[in-house]
């Protein structure tokens, strides 16, 4: 049984080491969602700016096609992010399985050495108790 906790306890830090792994994915991901919420609130802000006149509304579509350009490097960013989450979740559902299998498998062996030493002292308690019984009735061993 001790190898069976060695497994689990190899498992675990596999485990939570994939966990962080997902964590961070997951906080990289949520960096470039609000980059590229920041960039549309600019835009939004560009565009007023530019609807006001002056010198803003010359350069509002230089800065217009930057920032289209810096959005789609933001979406590709996130595309790929969210794919590296995925399979960050996909690693960390596969390696909890394989935990989950050894724990099931070490309360197995622990609940069949529990019934088995209760056998045994049933039969012990059995054996004790026909002998009183012999013993009381008269008979010869």
């Amino acid at each position: 049984m001790k190898a069976l906790s060695t497994l689990i306890r190899l498992h675990t830090h596999q485990l939570d080491e994939k966990r962080r792994a997902l964590a961070e994915a997951e906080r990289r991901l949520d960096n470039a969602r609000a980059q590229r919420a920041a960039l549309d609130e600019e835009m939004v802000a560009e565009k007023a700016t530019a609807a006001q006149g002056g010198e803003g509304a010359y350069t509002y579509g230089a800065y217009l096609q930057a920032a289209r350009r810096r959005r789609e490097a933001i979406d590709a960013g996130i595309a790929v992010l969210e794919k590296a989450a995925g399979e960050a979740r996909d690693a960390v559902a596969e390696a909890f399985a394989e935990l989950k299998k050894y724990e099931i498998t070490k309360a197995n062996r622990e609940r069949r050495a529990l019934e088995e030493a209760n056998r045994r002292e049933q039969e012990l308690l059995d054996e004790v108790g026909l002998s009183v019984h012999r013993r009381n009735s008269g008979e010869v061993l």
